[in-house]
């Protein structure tokens, strides 16, 4: 288990948050990322997409943290938040557990998508108009 670690990056030009988690996240350290992650998303009025760079993280087996994360994608939701773009790389099990949080939010308006690559993920928010 590794220490947290949150990276965040702007997009020049473009709706959309892009942070890189690394490590492993607790349930405060999901709630600090949640609140830049709204407070940035709002910063850009209307509609904006997210790209969260998982690849890095360390699976989360701690129910409050997993409870966190679902809380995320329905804050984001309701602050804007159309679509989500997660980098996974090639790592099934990380891309399992995201699809989990996904369904437990239960945030219907938001579309979802997993990606090997940063730009790859870009290219498909750009394809909705972020």
């Amino acid at each position: 288990m590794s220490q947290w670690k949150l990276e965040v990056y702007d997009i020049p030009g473009k709706k959309i948050v892009n942070t890189e988690g690394i490590g492993q996240a607790t349930a405060a350290d999901v709630r600090k990322v949640t609140e830049y992650v709204v407070k940035k998303g709002k910063s850009f009025g209307g509609k904006w997409g997210y790209i969260p760079m998982i690849e890095k993280m360390d699976p989360i087996f701690d129910a409050e943290t997993q409870k966190e994360f679902a809380k995320m994608h329905q804050l984001c939701e309701e602050s804007g938040c159309i679509a989500f773009g997660f980098v996974a790389g090639g790592l099934a099990a990380i891309k399992v557990q995201a699809k989990r949080h996904q369904q437990a939010s239960h945030a219907e308006g938001i579309q979802t998508e997993y990606f090997r690559t940063r730009e790859e993920a870009i290219e498909w928010m750009e394809s909705l108009g972020l």
